[in-house]
């Protein structure tokens, strides 16, 4: 463990001791449905006008998708990543800059799609525009040419375009590889909770009072089926090489569910699960620390690999 690791974990962790108010916590989902109106409405997509990239936009199912490609490194214009960021509201601001960087580390496009977030529609019309998307996607490329990564809710989503293409009447082709960084799940098992409960305990950013709450947003106003966010349900036969990145953290609490669900489908051996002692959420998304770099430039070396 670096000390600029566990000395940023640390402070983290003080600072949410003494002003418990600052880790994510949902206990009132009318109230956190208002506030993310907000949020959402701050994050209207607009058309990136930095020179640091080249972007094209289209659309799917009416909602913007950016296919951006590296003016830094050659491009493999055969090869693409599904990058898909987090948060239960409009973020994509904030992450597009993650997005840059796979391409740039990679010359691979990267699609990046502007989905409505799940405080804003129910969760499976935002997983059908991501899994038309990756479609898309599959028709230009191949799906043999193509990756998936997810960060945090991103993350559960891109779990559920592998459960929506076992579940789809059409099916398309299974992506080369999957990766994701700290993907989200809510627990729907008492094992599964308690995992949860356990994990909190280390977290300084999230309480599991956050994914309680994303269970009844994802389901919110209409009966919504538990596999498009309970990664215990979800089917991934013949899912590829998957590679999940924890830190020791609440999300880590679905790594049981995960695990179950993979190897109830027979792959089990085709999903490696990684958890970092005293790191926070997301930290292989960029490489701060030694710990992130580690585990974000594995990443990249099996994305160049595709």
């Amino acid at each position: 463990m670096s000390f600029a690791g566990r000395f940023a974990y640390r402070i983290l962790k003080i600072t949410t001791i003494i002003f418990p108010f600052m880790k994510t916590k949902i206990t009132d989902v009318e109230k956190e449905l208002e506030k993310s109106k907000g949020i959402n409405e701050k994050n209207k997509f607009v058309f990136p006008i930095d020179k640091k990239s080249l972007y094209k936009e289209i659309k799917v199912r009416g909602y913007p998708c950016l296919i951006i490609r590296s003016k830094k490194t050659k491009n493999k214009e055969d090869r693409a990543i599904l990058f898909i960021y987090g948060g239960i509201t409009r973020q994509w601001k904030a992450e597009l800059g993650m997005a840059r960087g796979y391409g740039d580390r990679t010359g691979m496009d990267v699609w990046y799609p502007i989905y409505p977030p799940i405080t804003e529609v129910n969760i499976t019309t935002t997983l059908k525009v991501i899994y038309e998307t990756y479609c898309k996607m599959v028709e230009k490329y191949g799906a043999e040419h193509i990756a998936i990564v997810g960060d945090s809710m991103g993350g559960l989503f891109a779990a559920g375009v592998i459960n929506q293409i076992n579940r789809s009447e059409s099916p398309v082709d299974m992506p080369k590889l999957f990766i994701a960084n700290s993907p989200a799940g809510v627990p729907d098992t008492n094992e599964d909770w308690v995992e949860m409960e356990k994990y909190a305990r280390k977290d300084p950013l999230f309480d599991v009072s956050a994914f309680r709450g994303i269970g009844k947003i994802a389901s919110y106003g209409q009966k919504t089926p538990k596999d498009t966010y309970c990664p215990i349900h979800m089917d991934f036969h013949n899912a590829p090489e998957t590679y999940m990145y924890f830190a020791e953290e609440v999300c880590a609490g679905n790594a049981r569910a995960y695990r179950i669900a993979y190897e109830r489908a027979g792959v089990g051996d085709r999903l490696r699960i990684h958890i970092q002692p005293e790191m926070m959420h997301g930290y292989s998304s960029m490489p701060v620390f030694p710990e992130s770099k580690r585990s974000f430039y594995e990443a990249i070396k099996l994305l160049n690999e595709v």
